[in-house]
């Protein structure tokens, strides 16, 4: 069996590497559909991740639960954003459940070694308020029966084809599979990387070759390549301190706050460049 230990190497390895990469153009993304002073916009999205940084400090439980839902959101719109929905108060009720009902199942399937991962270290046992079993359950079914009944009806409202609805069914099912037989670590990594991360770097790119038919993949590559490095730097340094003992929070805590305060200003980007 692969070891904790050995489960945060590699997953801190695909996530950095592809992972923090698709979140490294954010600037460019938001001046291609926004009009902003540079000033103004570095001090928005810096702010935004020292807030959060201060709120997980102070409130860390409201801080997880608000970064379960952020992220739940942004994964479902990242989903969707290619279906061309025209119901436009629907899909933010949507892209919630979806991004819910992911997360439900990949915590649901995985529990027990989330509690005893929270329960390991002093500073995320807070958490474990949150992993009640029987409570899971209700939710794990609740989110996955209304993602389904959502889905149901777009195709009942002709907004996706019996094959996108086919293409979705398979997938849920796939996720389930995945983090049924994976531990919730390699379970995330695989989700996060291969069916969220390098399917948005996907969406960024065809952006670009759209604005300029001979953009390429090594031009694509050098836009990501200055946040992602400072990215990296910032993040190793952080995870070498905290394993040190410089910084009094552990890894698994750290590596919470981490993704968590980059996903935040992320995915408020992501929802102006997808809706422009």
């Amino acid at each position: 069996a692969i070891t904790l230990e050995q489960q945060l190497v590699y997953a801190s390895f695909f996530i950095l590497f592809f992972g923090i990469p698709h979140g490294a153009i954010d600037h460019i993304l938001f001046f291609k559909k926004k009009s902003m002073t540079q000033l103004k916009f570095y001090g928005l999205y810096l702010g935004l991740i020292v807030l959060f940084v201060l709120l997980w400090l102070k409130f860390p439980l409201i801080s997880f639960l608000f970064f379960l839902i952020l992220s739940a959101f942004h994964f479902g719109e990242s989903q969707f954003v290619d279906a061309k929905l025209t119901l436009r108060n629907f899909n933010p009720l949507l892209f919630l459940f979806w991004g819910l009902s992911l997360l439900a199942t990949l915590m649901y399937y995985n529990i027990s070694e989330l509690a005893a991962i929270t329960a390991y270290f002093q500073d995320t046992k807070d958490f474990s308020v949150v992993y009640n079993e029987d409570l899971f359950f209700y939710f794990f079914s609740i989110t996955n029966i209304i993602t389904l009944v959502l889905l149901l009806y777009l195709f009942v409202k002709n907004q996706i084809s019996i094959k996108r609805l086919s293409s979705e069914l398979f997938l849920i099912a796939l996720i389930h599979l995945t983090f049924f037989l994976f531990p919730f670590i390699i379970g995330f990594t695989l989700y996060f990387v291969v069916l969220h991360s390098i399917r948005v770097m996907n969406q960024e790119y065809l952006f670009f070759k759209s604005e300029d038919g001979s953009f390429g993949l090594v031009e694509f590559l050098k836009l990501l390549l200055p946040y992602s490095l400072l990215s990296i730097f910032f993040t190793s340094v952080l995870l070498a301190l905290s394993h040190l003992g410089y910084l009094g929070i552990s890894i698994p805590f750290l590596s919470i706050i981490i993704i968590s305060v980059i996903t935040l200003p992320h995915a408020i980007v992501m929802h102006i460049f997808y809706n422009k």
